[in-house]
């Protein structure tokens, strides 16, 4: 049996298989011997990991922990600025253009859960996790006078997380009208709507 740092390194390069076969076509589409094809290895090899696509879809949704969730909480400990914060949880959340295969592929694996999140708590939870991050830059920047929230802290994050979640969507998926640059300004635009951050001084 593999060591466990080495048991790491394998699911991650199963997980950058995967990432890299979803740049190409669909997550629906990926089957355990195309990922094992890529990596060069037996069917089997990937199996003892992953013993079928369902597991490793459920743990690829449980990327958006790291990257949306770790990183940006990581992010947040650079900055005391409440509005720079903020513009930070704004900008790490949005894909990093239409060709962000990671991006797609955990949104994808989170959609795999389907329509019925209550039977799925660690799907579920993602989202509000997020939330929880805008939520609290907002509390502080308003604790702090840097903010004047128009409607309540946890309100303006839920409809932030909403937004990047959907126009995340459209970048990855291509939308021609919606560029990531597009998806921040309509992203800041509403931030500063309800925090009153770009008004004048009384």
């Amino acid at each position: 049996m593999a060591r466990p740092n080495t048991q790491a390194q394998r699911r991650e390069d199963i997980h950058q298989a995967a990432i890299t076969l979803v740049g190409r076509s669909d997550l629906a589409q990926i089957t355990i011997p195309e990922i094992a094809a890529t990596l060069g290895v037996t069917a089997n090899a990937v199996r003892y990991y992953y013993p079928d696509i369902e597991t490793l879809i459920a743990e690829l949704a449980q990327r958006s922990d790291k990257r949306f969730y770790h990183d940006r909480l990581a992010l947040l400990e650079e900055h005391s600025d409440p509005a720079v914060r903020l513009e930070q949880l704004m900008s790490a959340g949005l894909p990093t253009g239409p060709e962000d295969a990671e991006w797609r592929v955990i949104w994808m694996a989170i959609l795999d859960a389907g329509f019925n999140l209550q039977n799925r708590s660690d799907v579920q939870s993602i989202y509000h996790r997020q939330v929880g991050l805008y939520a609290s830059v907002l509390a502080d920047g308003e604790a702090r006078g840097v903010f004047q929230l128009r409607q309540d802290a946890h309100e303006i994050a839920m409809t932030l997380m909403s937004m990047e979640d959907y126009l995340g969507y459209r970048i990855v998926a291509r939308d021609p009208q919606i560029s990531r640059n597009i998806a921040l300004n309509l992203m800041r635009g509403y931030a500063d709507s309800v925090t009153n951050l770009g008004a004048p001084a009384a």
